[in-house]
């Protein structure tokens, strides 16, 4: 390394004039030489040169294995990156309310009478995502709830509201994604709430339920009667060429029994979530079939329907096919026209002889799913 040195040095400064230098030529030349030398030293003290030249000189003992030093850095790096992880774990976003109960307690706000055998019970509910994660929430038209009364065995109603609107979980992901906002401390906090009320239909055959009473607001939690766990289904397949306004600017919805509710809870959905922005249709029916004049549901709301979501509702005691031919106002063309049927396997029926009749092709039954959601059950999503 010094002989190297000497000779990079000899040819700078050989490769100055041979003539009596002048002071700038000579400094000039003294700081060539002297830069050579600094790349040189730097050079020779970095570890990677210094190990080729531990490796290739002769004179240098062996170099010693050191497996075994290896082996216990490695696992050195690993336990410290445990702790770091383990330190952060308070900091890290969670994945929205896996970690929480699936049962929670509702209150009874009221229960109206719509028939003599039919109720609509309203329950204030708690939907925040840290305490309620997406795969249990009403998050679809369609989906239907698990309620137990005092304990008992849960049985499945129908709501009748529209899905619980996503807008509400702001400030819920904000604290599940561990933001802070400016003079914030990173502090144990209890979980954000957000009450929803949630409306069902209820018939004696669904039990205790049926007979629950309204409940005073600030009863303490334990007390309460009514619980709610996670939603069923994945909600009606409502994807695909029916969400183009465009492609099918006419929708016919056929509703029979408890399908009234989910034909409320679609319509009143307006432009949110699970809806088929039905203001935005050229012409949109509703036709009701019930087994008389005095069965009728929800009757007070048909002219606020026709007015704020344009659907008109036409009310019928015999099949969906009557109802169509009965109905002289409406002008359709077969492949811009989307059936919708609301209610048990007979009125899928009924809906589908109507179809087939007026050579409607496109039949959205309420049975049939849209496809299941993939939801996060670990990492950093929320």
């Amino acid at each position: 390394q010094t002989m190297a040195t000497t000779t990079m040095t000899a040819r700078a400064v050989h490769s100055c004039p041979s003539s009596p230098p002048s002071s700038i030529s000579s400094r000039l030349c003294r700081s060539r030489a002297l830069a050579v030398q600094n790349r040189q030293r730097r050079a020779s003290s970095s570890p990677r040169t210094l190990l080729v030249h531990a490796l290739s000189s002769s004179s240098s003992p062996p170099v010693e294995d050191h497996g075994d030093a290896v082996e216990v850095d490695v696992d050195e790096l690993k336990l410290l990156k445990e702790e770091k992880l383990e330190r952060a774990g308070k900091y890290r976003a969670k994945v929205a309310g896996t970690e929480t109960p699936e049962w929670t307690y509702a209150r009874v706000v009221e229960r109206r009478d719509l028939l003599p055998k039919l109720r609509e019970v309203v329950l204030e509910v708690e939907t925040s995502r840290e305490l309620v994660s997406l795969r249990n929430s009403y998050c679809a038209v369609g989906k239907v709830a698990q309620v137990k009364v005092k304990g008992g065995d849960p049985v499945i109603l129908t709501p009748s509201c529209t899905p619980f609107p996503p807008e509400e979980q702001h400030e819920a992901l904000l604290r599940l994604r561990g933001d802070l906002r400016a003079g914030q401390t990173k502090l144990p906090e209890d979980p954000v709430t957000v009450k929803r009320k949630l409306s069902v239909l209820v018939t004696p055959e669904d039990g205790e339920v049926f007979d629950t009473q309204a409940e005073d607001e600030g009863i303490d939690e334990g007390n309460l009667s009514v619980e709610v766990g996670p939603f069923l289904g994945n909600g009606i397949n409502l994807r695909g060429a029916i969400q183009s306004v465009y492609n099918y600017p006419t929708v016919i919805l056929c509703a029979e029994g408890k399908g009234i509710g989910t034909a409320k809870a679609m319509i009143e959905a307006g432009m949110s979530r699970g809806s088929l922005d039905l203001c935005y249709r050229e012409d949109v029916r509703l036709y009701y079939k019930v087994p008389n004049d005095d069965s009728v549901c929800y009757g007070n709301l048909f002219e606020n329907w026709e007015k704020e979501f344009g659907v008109k509702t036409i009310v019928h005691t015999s099949s969906f096919l009557d109802a169509f031919d009965d109905d002289d106002t409406l002008e359709y063309e077969p492949d811009l026209t989307a059936v919708i049927s609301l209610g048990d396997e007979e009125a899928e029926q009924s809906a589908q002889e109507m179809c087939e009749e007026a050579e409607i092709k496109l039949h959205i039954k309420s049975s049939v799913e849209q496809q299941a959601m993939l939801y996060a059950d670990t990492g950093r999503v929320v």
